[in-house]
């Protein structure tokens, strides 16, 4: 019986482990908190073919009241860019026709398992059309990506886009989409998104994911 004790105490200390590794995960992740100087690196796969479709970097180079400015490029060549983002980490933007700037996305920060989000006519990135999504925090799951494995908020939205501007025939379409986020407070950023689309008359057409490849803090 003396010698099956440390036996029997290893075994009672690998059953809490998991118990007290998910306790150390934070309830409610709060608003980010990023310096400047961090560094988010990304690839987007088109999941049809598992095929990679471009690679990311976004370097946070101010922090205003109702902004995040980033410096990032899409290629390794390529020209560095000025982006701005809400303080909920969604990337601002406009309609064709508009001045009028939505930076409104999945995340509403605080997230807590449960709560509900919503966000309406948030352009496209050419604004030719917008989403208007309903969101809601599934649960805290670890996940992993190039970067590692990260404890995360997962964020699932349901809705529907709308083009608005087109010279084709799918001027004036609509269809729906799912997205779903995952956010890590241990990096400040979203570390997966997936997001699938559907044409007008049902049927997906657009399969993407995008993964953090490396973090870089100040």
């Amino acid at each position: 019986m003396f010698r099956a004790r440390p036996f029997v105490c290893s075994l009672v200390s690998a059953a809490f482990f998991p118990l007290t590794a998910a306790a150390e995960t934070p309830a409610v992740a709060e608003l980010p908190a990023p310096k400047v100087g961090d560094v988010w690196k990304f690839r987007k796969i088109d999941l049809w073919n598992n095929s990679e479709l471009e690679t990311y970097e976004r370097e946070l180079v101010e922090i205003q009241p109702d902004h995040l400015v980033y410096r990032g490029k899409s290629a390794p060549n390529a020209e560095a860019k000025t982006f701005y983002h809400g303080r909920s980490l969604a990337s601002c933007r406009k309609m064709r026709d508009s001045d009028e700037e939505n930076c409104t996305g999945a995340l509403a920060f605080p997230l807590r398992v449960g709560d509900r989000n919503s966000y309406a006519k948030r352009p496209w990135n050419k604004g030719d059309g917008h989403l208007t999504a309903d969101c809601e925090v599934k649960g805290i799951e670890s996940v992993t990506v190039p970067a590692g494995t990260f404890d995360a908020f997962r964020v699932d939205c349901d809705g529907t886009w709308q083009r608005v501007f087109d010279i084709t025939s799918t001027a004036g379409k609509t269809g729906r989409f799912e997205e779903r986020l995952w956010y890590s407070p241990k990096v400040g950023h979203y570390v997966k998104f997936t997001y699938t689309s559907y044409r007008p008359r049902g049927g997906a057409f657009t399969r993407e994911q995008t993964e953090l490849v490396e973090f870089v803090p100040k």
